[in-house]
């Protein structure tokens, strides 16, 4: 892993991430892992942060495993986190028998950041390459390779392909996986198709082989998972493990820096907080992505898994939620899914009844969500935007983070779940009617 030339965005990716205290894996899920760093069963802060700092200074120097375990091992036996302990599961209140520091779990800790940062930062660098258009799928050098990645052996397809969205090793689909994606240009592309691809001789001595070029995306074949702790039941693409069936780059770098952004406000200024978030929702550079967003997803460019931040809860709301149980200082971010936007299912509905958004209300949605009254609903908050003397837009934003799943990855943050005209001159329950029954409901905002 070590190399003389260290990436930038992989210490940025590392260094980004917040403290994440989590008694199991399973506590912190798929697209969680952008913005958090864990450590099962490292449940103080202080060993959590000394095991960090450990996998920053790795990343930043090139550190071998050795040297990383030398520096790491008496820390971590001082502080007591080391061999194995009763721990009392905080979600069960049962006592376990847990396995805290080892050279084992320093090497799976080690390997599997310093891996996800690399190819995080390769990831990166390949997307916005205009020389190589594709993407190969390349396994790596493990001793025992899964069937379904030696399958995708060899696979190119255009990088901007949905596949991808899975498949892509950023992060990488199985424990221990080391396969990659290789960027690949047209010229390559075509020797390659003549040629097939060398496969080396593997780590148990099983000799190389040439497989043939693929430029088709193989058919999905899903299972079903249920993670018993976050309340998540997903379905899995076969050769993709629980916990790893989410893209880094599509949870959006303005999710994980808007992410950042108001975890230091909120612990530094918090009587700042509503003038920072509303400063940073409505910058020049946050708007201009955001409307890239909207454009390709209007030209249905964008696979519908994608998503985009588009709000951030003020201290009205989440001081409102945190009455009623529900915390959501640490996921107050709210995203809008493409296919809202894109996908027949959602749109042609509202079309079909007449009071569908208009594409300039898409555009309009960051600014809508700033200034609209809010109503709780139950598990969801209603924004009511008056456009007019008789026309409002209704915004519903699901806050039931744990129950929902779309297209096999679980959604971790709140979302936009509709959007959609009340014309409250007329005498239907799209007017009128639901206006009524919003007014009824606790206005938090």
């Amino acid at each position: 892993m070590a190399g003389p030339l260290i990436p930038t965005e992989a210490l940025a990716y590392i260094k980004n991430k917040t403290l994440h205290p989590a008694f199991s894996y399973k506590d912190v899920w798929n697209e969680e892992h952008a913005t958090m760093f864990t450590v099962a069963k490292a449940m103080q802060i202080d060993v959590l942060s000394d095991i960090k700092k450990a996998v920053e200074e790795a990343v930043e120097h090139g550190e071998t495993l050795e040297s990383f375990r030398k520096k790491l091992t008496p820390t971590l036996q001082a502080k007591g986190w080391w061999g194995r302990k009763e721990m009392t599961d905080p979600l069960t209140g049962k006592t376990v028998n847990a396995q805290l520091g080892s050279d084992r779990r320093l090497k799976i800790i080690y390997d599997t950041n310093l891996r996800s940062a690399y190819n995080h930062a390769r990831h990166q660098r390949q997307m916005e390459s205009t020389s190589h258009p594709y993407l190969m799928y390349r396994v790596g050098n493990s001793k025992n390779h899964r069937p379904e990645h030696l399958a995708w052996e060899g696979l190119i397809l255009p990088k901007d392909d949905p596949w991808w969205d899975l498949h892509y090793p950023d992060p990488q689909r199985e424990y221990g996986c080391k396969c990659q994606a290789v960027a690949v240009s047209e010229e390559r592309k075509q020797r390659l198709e003549k040629s097939g691809v060398a496969v080396p001789p593997s780590v148990d001595g099983t000799p190389g082989y040439t497989v043939p070029i693929q430029t088709t995306a193989p058919p999905e074949q899903y299972r079903t998972y249920i993670n018993e702790r976050k309340g998540i039941i997903e379905r899995l693409p076969k050769g993709v493990g629980p916990g790893f069936n989410w893209n880094a780059l599509q949870t959006g770098r303005n999710t994980q820096a808007l992410q950042q952004a108001i975890t230091k406000t909120r612990t530094k200024i918090p009587e700042q907080f509503d003038n920072v978030v509303k400063t940073l929702l409505t910058n020049r550079i946050v708007k201009s992505d955001y409307y890239d967003f909207i454009e390709n997803s209007v030209a249905k460019k964008l696979d519908q898994r994608h998503t985009t931040p588009v709000g951030i809860f003020d201290r009205t709301i989440t001081g409102a939620l945190k009455k009623k149980g529900m915390n959501m200082e640490e996921t107050g971010i709210i995203v809008l899914e493409s296919k809202l936007i894109n996908a027949g299912k959602y749109s042609g509905r509202h079309a079909r009844q007449g009071n569908a958004p208009a594409e300039q209300d898409w555009y309009n949605l960051m600014d809508y969500l700033i200034d609209a009254g809010v109503f709780l609903d139950r598990r969801s908050l209603i924004y009511l935007k008056k456009l007019s003397e008789s026309r409002y837009m209704k915004i519903v934003v699901d806050l039931d983070i744990k129950a929902h799943t779309h297209r096999g990855a679980a959604i971790q943050l709140p979302k936009i779940d509709t959007m959609y005209e009340l014309d409250i001159s007329t005498d239907t329950d799209r007017g009128i009617a639901e206006y009524n029954r919003i007014m009824k409901l606790e206005k938090i905002r």
